[in-house]
């Protein structure tokens, strides 16, 4: 059955190594203002919940412990956003990159061995850990810093590693009564559907219609990410279910490689670094799957 999660997991790095040409062709064309973030997550979240209910044939478990959880687990990815825009206008992107990606991984790793029990070989997984921590480190580029740069770093590390948290709790807390994998993703984004829609309402006053290409964009990005951390949700759950301290690892590495192959298609140009960086990635990611 792990071999079955290790193939989910693998699917979803691509999926989340794709996603960004949506949210990149989204913004080329809509903005990346505030506005156009409350507008995209709005959107992409209205394509999660509608694929949820078609993948689980419209029926929607319901509990208040998963409400919680899915209302923090949105909170986080919208204030998520939010500080990405903060740290887009002072901070060195490629740390900004470095600090999502850390936190990404190292959070939900030392709540799986901390709180979960998953010690069992621990030295290698914290030497495939800090191989992939060398790897992205080798991904900082040069650039000016601000003051403030260093807070949304911190911001940027907690939230985008509290999806993980967030997920490993939910999935593993079975006295609880948490619902199946595919209603808590329609929970998530149905709170992100209304902290978006209060927002553009309270802020903007509006709730602005997309049309043409955005609708492409939007609708891509939903069903990649939305199918992408459904699979990782699934990969969580049940006794044999992966540990958080080999799966985020896992993903973490996988990205980085995937992102390159993918940069490497498109024929952008990579530094011998990147190259070097993405190897240790690989090999870091093997060995923690074994």
């Amino acid at each position: 059955m792990q071999g079955l999660y290790y193939v989910l997991v693998i699917i979803s790095t691509v999926l989340f190594s794709l996603q960004f040409l949506f949210n990149q062709r989204f913004q080329q064309t809509y903005g990346t203002g505030m506005k156009a973030t409350q507008v995209f997550s709005l959107y992409k979240s209205l394509v999660i919940i509608l694929m949820m209910l078609l993948i689980s044939g419209f029926k929607v478990q319901f509990s208040w412990f998963s409400l919680g959880m899915a209302t923090i687990y949105a909170v986080s990815s919208i204030a998520m956003g939010y500080y990405s825009l903060k740290a887009f206008s002072v901070a060195n992107l490629s740390v900004y990159s470095v600090f999502s990606m850390l936190g990404g991984m190292i959070l939900p790793f030392f709540l799986g061995v901390l709180f979960y029990d998953e010690g069992d070989n621990l030295v290698f997984k914290i030497i495939c850990c800090a191989l992939i921590v060398v790897a992205v480190l080798l991904n900082i580029k040069s650039g000016k810093q601000n003051k403030k740069a260093l807070f949304y770093y911190f911001a940027v590390f907690v939230l985008n590693g509290m999806a993980g948290v967030i997920s490993k709790i939910h999935q593993s807390s079975t006295s609880l009564s948490p619902v199946d994998s595919t209603s808590f993703m329609l929970l998530t984004a149905a709170v992100s559907v209304v902290i978006s829609a209060a927002w553009l309402l309270i802020a903007y006053r509006e709730i602005p219609l997309i049309k043409g290409k955005n609708i492409l964009f939007v609708t891509g990005y939903g069903v990649f990410n939305g199918l992408g951390n459904l699979f990782l949700l699934i990969a969580l759950s049940g006794e044999n279910g992966l540990p958080a301290s080999v799966q985020y690892p896992l993903v973490t590495g996988g990205v980085m490689v995937c992102s390159t192959v993918i940069s490497t298609i498109r024929k952008e140009k990579l530094t011998v670094r990147e190259y070097i960086a993405t190897a240790i990635a690989l090999l870091a990611s093997i060995f923690i799957a074994l």
